[in-house]
């Protein structure tokens, strides 16, 4: 019990802060936690829509947008280094399902810095010469990730997952793809989604008065989108045979391999926690240890990723040399949690570690917000994030056994690469 008196002072703190939730007239909404302890402010600008809206053979587009909203002209430099001169940070973020700028200041500092980020719900102005190159940067990001071998992998086996769906690509968009970006597909993109009912403002500020600002800002974004609808990317590009081609010019030794194994399952909010709680079992207890005992792994790397009512869990790995022995354990891992489950010993340690992970939630402003915004995003929900805490304590060894029964009652895909 110890363990967690040093939590008590950070649960009265937020127990008299309450979530703020609230839709404007026009559609937009607003998102907000009140707390005078923060040491600094955040406040979010969301949008329901990323790189799984990328026009068709346009992956990519919500990423070039990313790029060129921060960057405008504003008095004599761009934007985003206007707001850094005005002591704040705006950082932006492309997800599958959703857009993101962040703007963290000083609390003193906010209403003086929020209608700067009101600013990239205008028209986007920039000129052709700054868009090529910050194609050319994109394209620089996106080449570092694809000599990320797990990366390659990971990206294989969610592109197979979500096969004919648009969340077949990475938000990055693929490499072959960004050279034929423009800007006017960066327009047409903008003028589409950022409307008032597809936007709101996250935040997490220290006194009610910003509020305010926040609902008057929220109330001029535009109403309703310049642009009719389009059927969503589907990827006609054949991009998985060059990646794996690339993987394979990387194994050395002739034995080796990379190896990858995907479910893609449903869940409901309500069901989180439980997932967490399995991802962190198999990332920080059973996965380390099995390869520890068997001695053929390199490198590994184990990601869930959520995109709406879904989740696609990757693991994949270098191994050396490549051996089936991995696959039968995870599988017989698996198998033990649905039958048997999880002891006390292991279930206590869980929820001590995600109370702790909840406790760096609600400490760090721009980690909530940006939670807050990934909920309401993704599932019209942000009071899933003040309830997480709830679940945790409510959290049984049958809840995850659960999960992982569905895992083994879904097929899997599974990529091996070699030479």
């Amino acid at each position: 019990m110890a363990i967690f008196s040093w939590l008590l002072p950070v649960a009265i703190l937020w127990q008299q802060s309450a979530l703020v939730y609230q839709r404007m007239s026009n559609g937009a909404e607003i998102v907000a936690y009140v707390c005078p302890q923060v040491p600094y402010s955040v406040a979010s600008l969301f949008v329901k829509t990323g790189s799984a809206f990328d026009p068709p053979n346009r992956e990519g587009t919500a990423h070039l947008l990313e790029h060129l909203l921060p960057i405008q002209p504003h008095d004599g430099t761009t934007l985003q280094i206007f707001i850094e001169r005005q002591g704040a940070l705006l950082v932006p973020e492309t997800g599958r399902d959703f857009m993101a700028f962040h703007l963290k200041t000083l609390n003193q500092n906010f209403e003086q810095v929020l209608p700067f980020l009101s600013q990239l719900a205008g028209d986007l102005k920039v000129d052709l010469q700054v868009v090529e190159r910050e194609k050319r940067l994109m394209w620089l990001e996106t080449l570092a990730l694809y000599e990320n071998s797990l990366w390659l992998m990971k990206t294989i086996l969610e592109s197979k997952l979500f096969d004919g769906t648009s969340y077949a690509h990475p938000p990055t968009g693929w490499l072959e793809t960004i050279e034929s970006l423009s800007l006017d597909d960066a327009i047409q993109f903008h003028k589409k989604h950022f409307f008032a009912p597809n936007m709101a403002f996250i935040a997490v500020v220290c006194e009610e008065k910003a509020l305010a600002a926040l609902r008057e800002f929220a109330q001029r974004l535009p109403m309703v989108s310049k642009v009719s609808a389009e059927s969503a990317s589907l990827s006609a590009r054949d991009v998985l045979s060059q990646l794996e081609e690339l993987l394979r010019r990387r194994l050395i030794r002739f034995r080796d391999a990379f190896w990858g194994i995907g479910w893609r399952i449903k869940f409901e909010p309500k069901e989180k926690v439980a997932i967490d709680a399995l991802v962190t079992y198999l990332r920080q207890s059973f996965l380390p240890s099995l390869f520890g005992q068997i001695g053929v792994v390199r490198e590994w790397n184990l990601v869930a990723n959520q995109v709406k009512g879904e989740m696609a869990l990757t693991l994949v790995a270098h191994l050396s040399p490549q051996t089936e022995i991995v696959e039968n354990r995870l599988f017989g891992a698996l198998e033990h949690l649905a039958q048997k489950g999880l002891t006390e010993k292991d279930l206590s340690w869980l929820k001590r570690f995600l109370n702790f992970q909840c406790y760096r939630l609600f400490n760090e402003p721009s980690i909530l917000a940006c939670e807050l915004g990934i909920a309401w995003a993704i599932w019209d929900d942000p009071t899933i994030v003040e309830r997480y805490g709830k679940a945790i304590e409510n959290l049984r060894a049958k809840d995850i056994s659960q999960i992982a029964a569905r895992l083994l009652s879904t097929r899997p895909i599974v990529v091996t690469v070699r030479k």
